[in-house]
């Protein structure tokens, strides 16, 4: 008798594994109310597809998977709303209601994201952020830091290869592995310590001016456009100091229009008291709206993807700052810099 409850409760155990091993994957399910059908898909990185199905607005009923899959942000669609979520292989619930003609009147709760809320505790609180909270190198798992990385987007050297840094090269193989080992392959040639590339650029005058010109002062090179409401505030913003600094600093705004009458009349509104420069190969805004393509023929010397952004040279032409700098962090980076 013993012998045989012991058979039993062995085959028992041994069901419970095959179980539990049948059950592991990503599964996704729940029930959204929609007034109109939406449908409901889970794409990676790349675009490669992983769920998609259409909910009927009368059942409201789904449930997808379960599907292996690489632990890594993914792009979850419900109607037209997308967002970057982290997943990992368990069940993730979806209930509630969804407005696809005003997503902000929708209201869903979300069960099985842990692991994405964690990461999300780390990540940019804003578009333009590019401060690390160093506790997540700490606590989060190398995929999660792969994660953060993309979350951030940064163009910023240090930051992404802070995070490289703590991530083993067996771990690199997801999607956002990848990109933040290209990422920070790429920016390795604007690490600061670096002399900054000379460039000739026209005034608002038509004279050509060359970076060289300044050499024996520190420099803050302010990338800018018309049409970017960040740069327009950022530049509001050094009015108020920039006099505090001179004549040991020279600002020099970078205008990233990509026509001379968007340039012109920027300027104007804007009345640049310092020096102000226009690379006319500029951002095509229609081109950056699509594709994220630059026309600027500066722009691949810097390293920059985004603006505003930043960048301060010593007297000797090199390096010291890049990033999105404004405000007190700016006044801060530059009172170090004189007194050094």
């Amino acid at each position: 008798m013993i012998m045989k409850h012991k058979i039993i409760i062995v085959l028992g155990l041994v069901l419970s594994i095959f179980q539990a091993l049948a059950q592991e994957g990503l599964t996704l399910s729940g029930t959204i109310k929609t007034i109109t059908p939406v449908e409901i898909s889970l794409q990676s990185l790349s675009g490669q597809s992983v769920f998609k199905t259409a909910i009927d607005k009368n059942v409201g009923k789904f449930s997808l998977g379960p599907v292996q899959i690489i632990p890594d942000l993914y792009v979850l669609s419900i109607g037209k709303t997308k967002q970057h979520v982290y997943f990992v292989n368990n069940a993730v619930t979806i209930n509630g209601y969804y407005d696809d003609m005003n997503s902000e009147s929708s209201s869903l709760t979300f069960t099985g994201l842990d692991d994405f809320f964690k990461l999300s505790e780390y990540g940019p609180k804003r578009i333009a952020d590019t401060v690390l909270n160093p506790k997540a190198l700490q606590v989060l798992n190398p995929a999660q830091l792969t994660a953060l990385a993309y979350l951030f987007h940064s163009d910023q050297y240090q930051l992404n290869k802070q995070l490289l840094e703590k991530v083993p090269p067996a771990d690199l193989n997801t999607i956002t592995g990848k990109w933040l080992a290209k990422t920070v392959d790429s920016l390795k040639n604007f690490e600061r310590g670096l002399i900054a590339p000379d460039f000739t650029l026209p005034n608002q005058d038509g004279k050509m001016i060359t970076l060289k010109d300044f050499r024996g002062k520190i420099v803050v090179l302010d990338f800018w456009a018309s049409w970017c409401g960040p740069c327009r505030r950022a530049m509001q913003e050094f009015k108020t100091f920039y006099r505090e600094f001179q004549p040991d600093v020279q600002f020099i705004s970078i205008s990233m229009d990509d026509n001379s009458e968007s340039y012109q009349q920027g300027q104007k509104e804007m009345e640049i008291p310092w020096v102000n420069l226009w690379d006319n190969t500029g951002i095509s805004t229609e081109k950056t709206k699509n594709s994220g393509f630059y026309n600027s023929k500066i722009r691949p010397f810097y390293g920059f993807k985004s603006i505003p952004f930043l960048v301060i040279i010593d007297q000797n032409g090199v390096v010291l700052e890049r990033g999105n700098l404004h405000g007190e962090a700016l006044k801060e980076a530059l009172h170090r810099i004189i007194k050094k």
